[in-house]
């Protein structure tokens, strides 16, 4: 089982710029669950996995891009596959570090930037952008690789400005973070999603996982619905309807077949859960995803 301790992530700030842009190129993503106080746009070109920030779970993959708010505690976790030695799998990514006062505490202020500030405080509950928009502003994104100094700070304002003045975005977590969370706290629930993500196919018992976190069932309990405003049983839940998503975009197995590999006993219970936590059913998120996959091919 892998085991890191949460970091504060200090964003290296080169000379004084306003926006810090880093291209990662990698085997797979940075995997320490860790927060900072700049806030963070990811573009996904390469890769895929689950996206853990604040108290939610939701699955990346090639095209996604995602505003992540400051302190927001976050782990962009690459898939299994990709920590396969010799696997020939890449994960690559771009991603816009800012602070609310990079550019000075009035920028955002201005009327011409006011469309951007209301953006940056939506994210305080981060955010992800639908498919279209992804679509749409990826190749622009992919530009500020090549260019530099004004042009790339002029270059991301429009891209900001597009995106703040879309509607065309889902919050990823209930609740705004204005702190960021202790590190004994972020180390062990990183133990406990580490641990989910590698035995999820099997029964946890509430034992078991409390011991993981070094608590009792109780004290473990009290710890996982305040860390994460749900209980061990609701975010299990999560973590397999997650990986079940993948399985209908990505394999040819059937919906009992995959009812299985996610970890579930019996299809009722797999059809239920999945209605509740994607509001539709896995047969109808398959053809969404197919009929998406169709128009932005």
């Amino acid at each position: 089982m892998y085991e890191a301790q949460s970091i504060h992530f200090r964003i290296p700030k080169i000379d004084k710029e306003g926006f810090v842009l880093e291209y990662d190129d990698l085997d797979h993503f940075y995997d320490q669950l860790h927060h900072h106080p700049e806030l963070q746009l990811t573009y996904i070109i390469e890769g895929s996995g689950d996206l853990f920030v604040g108290d939610s779970i939701t699955p990346f993959a090639r095209g996604d891009l995602f505003l992540i708010g400051p302190n927001q505690s976050h782990l962009f976790k690459s898939d299994p596959k990709y920590f396969q030695s010799n696997s020939g799998l890449s994960s690559r990514s771009i991603n816009v570090f800012f602070h609310i006062n990079s550019l000075g505490d009035g920028f955002f202020n201005i009327s011409e930037t006011l469309t951007i500030r209301n953006l940056i405080r939506h994210a305080n509950r981060s955010i992800k952008f639908y498919p279209d928009l992804a679509y749409t502003l990826g190749d622009e994104i992919k530009k500020l690789l090549n260019i530099s100094g004004f042009d790339r700070f002029l270059k991301i304002l429009s891209i900001l400005n597009h995106l703040a003045r879309s509607q065309n975005y889902e919050y990823l977590t209930t609740v705004t973070t204005s702190t960021p969370p202790k590190d004994e706290e972020s180390e062990r629930i990183n133990s406990v999603i580490n641990y989910i993500l590698t035995n999820y196919k099997e029964d946890i018992p509430l034992k078991k996982i409390a011991h993981v976190a070094n608590y009792s069932k109780a004290a473990f309990c009290r710890f996982f619905k305040k860390r994460t405003r749900k209980t061990f049983s609701e975010f299990l839940n999560e973590v397999r309807i997650s990986q079940a998503c993948k399985l209908l975009r990505n394999s040819d197995l059937s919906i009992s077949q995959i009812c299985f590999e996610s970890g579930f006993n019996n299809v009722s219970n797999f059809n239920r859960q999945f209605k509740r936590l994607t509001g539709t059913t896995p047969k109808s998120y398959t053809k969404k995803c197919d009929q998406l996959a169709s128009v932005l091919s």
